[in-house]
């Protein structure tokens, strides 16, 4: 009877400690995820005044996160993501369909500030970041170039720890990359200089090895 006291509380001890601290300090978190990103405006202008404007397409987003935990709040993060998804000129109105005008590629290089909030199996987080973005047009018969943007991220979501070395991670979060200013009208013999950016924002979710 003792014997099994005995062995109950060594099974309570452990379960109680994978319970919590499922996140240490001085670890290292990689969390490979794939989800949806939903596509933005380069900027809030109209094309050649016509009903269109310049946007990206809805479309799937893969990368990676490599994270180092200073301390169970505070972690460092870089991402690598990759969509590559449509150009299209799109338009406000219900009644002018969307026209594909060729492919884009976007690669996310950021590094963010996650900051954990909760030692047990389920962690909440929320996460700021900056970077850069590369964008690769590819339209059919004109010649293009890539170029490289700085972006801003927000987000957030919730990390599920099985244990102290795994877990699964859903995420939401938004991509802001400024495009440079553009002069429009915004009054009666009035101009404006305007800054543009290209806001996506979406969904993915993974797993996390911790070692």
């Amino acid at each position: 009877m003792k014997a099994r006291i005995a062995s109950f509380a060594v099974l309570f001890a452990a379960l109680a400690a994978s319970a919590t601290a499922q996140i240490r300090q001085g670890t290292v978190e990689f969390n490979p995820y794939a989800g949806y990103l939903f596509g933005g405006n380069f900027g809030d202008t109209q094309v050649d005044f016509t009903p269109y404007r310049l946007a990206v397409d809805d479309d799937a987003i893969y990368g990676g996160r490599l994270g180092f935990n200073f301390n169970s709040l505070l972690e460092l993060e870089f991402e690598y993501g990759y969509d590559k998804t449509s150009l299209i000129l799109d338009s406000d109105s219900s009644f002018v369909p969307p026209q594909f005008i060729g492919d884009l590629t976007l690669q996310y290089y950021m590094g963010w500030g996650t900051f954990n909030f909760g030692h047990g199996r389920l962690v909440p987080y929320f996460t700021i970041g900056s970077g850069v973005a590369n964008l690769k047009p590819s339209i059919s018969g004109v010649e293009t170039v890539s170029d490289t943007r700085y972006t801003a991220g927000i987000g957030g979501g919730i990390k599920y720890f099985f244990d102290p070395h795994f877990a699964l991670r859903f995420d939401g979060r938004a991509y802001s990359t400024y495009l440079g200013t553009s002069t429009v009208l915004c009054g009666p013999y009035t101009f404006c200089e305007v800054s543009n950016w290209l806001t996506n924002g979406g969904f993915n979710g993974g797993f996390i090895v911790a070692f």
